[in-house]
């Protein structure tokens, strides 16, 4: 048999051993730069190097990840730079100076890697001070303290290579204490920095910036502290080793936590399939839409699924897609497996970091999108019905109002005209019996006239279109056969809005008087910023059963097509109380 192959396990990819290869690539020259300390110090050694690797291998998992992959490699070069800071255990030739400068790049690459995650870039006017400043601070005051000293004063041989310009004993202590101060104010700058950007990221990336934001906090701060026991007169170099060891121990957190993030984000990824599948039982668009916004942590997110030829929301409207994003928005579309459409999620711009758990959440969720989509194309026809019921109850409103200023303007004056004529007649007549007949034609006349002023009315009242709905009511109110107390607002509703409440007002009153057997009735309307309430209240019988056929159903049928709704309210011995509710006009609509 031929021998099988030997194949690395699915987690050791070409990712993982490539950052497996930094570490030990880092850990060996840690091990190079500091051999002279090591050797007498075995336990230190297996701290350090284990730290200075995992140092290396976090930033190169970080590095090779989908998420802060320049703040991986930052890491990466700081591992480097503290590898090469152990040079200072030879204690000869320019080890030292390069050790001290090593230090320094190695606190500014950590906190500049810190800034570019997860975007990749320094974002921010904030951002970029602080790396000027920390790239100043750090190098530059290195460089003075080199300038004001000689190596002993540091730790070092006096043979060592020094960069000495003015050695000053009291200056070069000054410039320590001023740079440790300074290096505590950029520690404490570049938390305020990652607090301050809370506010304005995602919810996905607050999760994952707050436990870094303490783990900066705590590394940096430990690794300053024991900076400052370096500011003595007998410093030796088994103390500069020392504070080098529990540095890299403080800082070594740092790419800790940013891994612990990065792998809390994929693991999210992982479980967001269990999490669709729960969240959408049962299946319908708003699960769908709610189980998006709590797996992506985004309460503004919104589901559009395609229908009929276009995409409409969960409601069934339909939406216009095509101007493209908003500012702080992103749209991602999803394609069924055929390439046709199925979906757009609208989310905050933030999650355009965390793509790959977009992509998890939606291909978890693809069979509850697609039933879901099937009931957003149920959702769109009816939503078409209740707008086409809409445009026909508007186009009714238009038509009866044309229709009963047509008789008023037209008929009613021709026949008034009319009567005038037969009255002349009536008049002018010699003969008596013509004179009767022309009595009896102008009075058959008038009750045509009156007949047609009431059918005037029925259609759509005068006064309705002049007026408005309060004078209407206050007209019917008056004619009414029982006490009728009236609170309608004076202002004015589109015209759809008025006929429909004139008339459901109107049947409302004619089946309190004439079923209830009602002594009073309370009428009113109070609009609201989103809907408008009738009520009509009796002290009638009560114990009306609304009927299928009576004279509320068309009415019913009639507010509904407007998106409204009609609740009766009647218990025996209690009177009735009838509520029409209707939609708020949109702002700029048809008055």
């Amino acid at each position: 048999m031929r021998p099988v192959p030997w194949r690395p396990p699915l987690w050791l990819g070409a990712r993982v051993r490539r950052a497996l290869l930094a570490g030990a690539a880092v850990a060996a020259g840690a091990l190079a730069c500091g051999w002279p300390y090591w050797r007498g110090a075995p336990a230190a050694a297996v701290v350090t190097l284990a730290c200075c690797g995992g140092f290396a291998i976090a930033g190169g998992l970080l590095a090779a990840g989908r998420l802060g992959r320049r703040t991986g490699a930052a890491f990466v070069a700081a591992a480097a730079a503290w590898a090469v800071t152990w040079s200072a255990a030879w204690d000869a030739g320019v080890g030292p100076v390069v050790s001290v400068f090593a230090q320094s790049v190695f606190f500014t690459a950590i906190g500049i890697g810190v800034l570019m995650y997860p975007g990749g870039r320094l974002e921010g006017f904030a951002a970029r001070a602080w790396t000027g400043s920390a790239v100043v601070v750090m190098v530059g005051g290195q460089a003075l303290l080199c300038a004001f000293s000689h190596p002993e004063w540091n730790g070092f041989a006096a043979a060592v290579a020094w960069p000495s310009v003015a050695p000053d004993f009291a200056a070069f202590q000054a410039v320590q204490r001023g740079l440790t101060a300074v290096s505590a104010g950029l520690a404490g700058g570049l938390v305020v920095i990652l607090v301050a950007r809370l506010p304005r990221i995602g919810p996905l990336d607050r999760a994952l910036t707050v436990p870094v934001a303490v783990t900066v906090t705590v590394g940096v701060s430990g690794a300053l502290a024991v900076q400052g026991t370096l500011i003595d007169h007998g410093v030796a170099l088994e103390d500069v080793m020392g504070v080098y060891l529990v540095q890299g121990v403080f800082a070594t957190t740092v790419p800790l936590a940013f891994l612990g993030t990065a792998l809390r984000s994929r693991l999210a990824e992982l479980t967001v399939a269990e999490r669709m599948q729960r969240l959408t039982d049962p299946v319908s668009v708003e699960n769908v839409r709610d189980a998006l916004r709590s797996v992506l942590r985004d309460g503004t997110l919104e589901l559009w699924l395609w229908a009929g030829g276009g995409y409409v929301d969960v409601t069934g409207r339909r939406v216009d897609t095509s101007p493209g994003e908003a500012p702080g928005r992103w749209r991602h579309e999803v394609r069924t497996s055929g390439g046709r459409p199925l979906a757009v999620v609208d989310v905050d711009v933030a999650l355009r970091d965390h793509e790959p758990l977009v992509e998890a959440a939606l291909t978890a969720g693809g069979r509850a999108l697609e039933t879901a989509r099937l009931e957003a194309e149920a959702q769109a026809t009816l939503e078409q019905a209740r707008e086409a019921g809409e445009r026909l109850v508007r186009v009714q409103a238009a038509e009866r109002e044309r229709l009963a200023a047509d008789l008023q303007r037209s008929a009613q004056q021709r026949l008034r005209a009319l009567e005038g004529l037969l009255a002349e007649l009536e008049s002018a007549a010699g003969d008596p019996q013509a004179r009767e007949q022309a009595r009896i034609c102008r009075r058959e006349l008038a009750e045509a006239v009156a007949e047609l002023d009431d059918l005037a009315r029925g259609v759509h009242p005068a006064i309705l279109a002049d007026a408005g709905l309060a004078p209407a009511m206050e007209l019917v109110a008056a004619r009414a056969p029982v006490p009728v107390s009236l609170d309608i607002p004076a202002g004015r509703f589109p015209r759809e809005i008025e006929s429909t409440l004139y008339f459901a007002l109107c049947e409302a009153l004619t089946n309190a008087v004439k079923h209830a057997g009602a002594g009073s009735i309370e009428l009113s309307v109070r609009p609201g910023p989103d809907r408008i309430a009738a009520e009509v209240r009796d002290d009638g019988a009560g114990g009306a059963v609304p009927s299928p056929r009576g004279g509320l159903a068309g009415l019913t049928d009639r507010v509904r097509a407007l998106r409204g709704d009609v609740t009766v309210h009647s218990p025996p011995g209690e009177g009735t109380t009838l509520t029409i509710i209707l939609p708020a006009p949109v702002p700029g609509g048809d008055g």
